[in-house]
């Protein structure tokens, strides 16, 4: 009896199933992609300049002629080119600096600015100006900036707008003049600009 039941469940089941499988149709699936559709970006045209706020660089032995080691040197008196260390009590001493062209030291600063640029008509300019050229120490001496000049590359320019991603990157050199730097100590109150121009 109880094959029976199972046996007419089984086939009763398997009716069901097959009356479904039967009953229901098949579906395709169905795909369609468009044609090409154009995508445009109007990007603006910008300009970005990077710099640093205070530019703080120390004079050593070397940019003072080399002619003094750990703060001194010393040596004879010059006559007619040759160095000699007598005097009859009359003769006049070289008065010529031992430190040369106090006023030409030139201090580089190799990275002073970055540009970015995605300017379409060509490169980025890059110029200096000097705003304030004196430089006072606290004790009433001064310096003075007579010159900042591109430096890596020179001139500073490029031809290519760089993009907004690597930067024009380039230096500087900044000439000074100590003639009036009569002590040592720190000289402030000197400034520069760095612009940037895309034609």
């Amino acid at each position: 009896m109880k094959n029976k039941i199972l046996a007419i469940a089984v086939a009763a089941g398997s009716a069901i199933l097959g009356s479904s499988l039967i009953s229901t149709p098949a579906q395709a699936q169905l795909t369609v992609t468009s044609d090409s559709i154009a995508v445009e970006i109007d990007v603006p045209e910008v300009l970005f300049l990077r710099t640093f706020d205070t530019i703080s660089l120390t004079l050593d032995e070397n940019d003072l002629g080399g002619v003094t080691t750990s703060g001194v040197g010393k040596d004879f008196d010059i006559v007619n080119g040759t160095p000699t260390g007598t005097t009859d009590g009359t003769t006049t001493i070289d008065k010529n600096s031992p430190f040369g062209t106090i006023d030409a030291i030139e201090k580089n600063v190799e990275e002073l600015y970055a540009v970015w640029s995605n300017n379409p008509d060509g490169g980025v300019d890059v110029t200096f100006g000097i705003d304030n050229a004196v430089l006072t120490g606290i004790n009433g001496g001064t310096a003075t900036i007579d010159l900042v000049k591109a430096h890596n590359p020179d001139p500073a320019s490029v031809g290519t707008a760089p993009g907004l991603v690597i930067p024009f990157v380039g230096g500087a050199t900044i000439e000074f003049d100590l003639s009036n730097a009569t002590q040592a100590g720190l000289y402030t109150g000197g400034a520069i600009t760095v612009t940037a121009t895309a034609p």
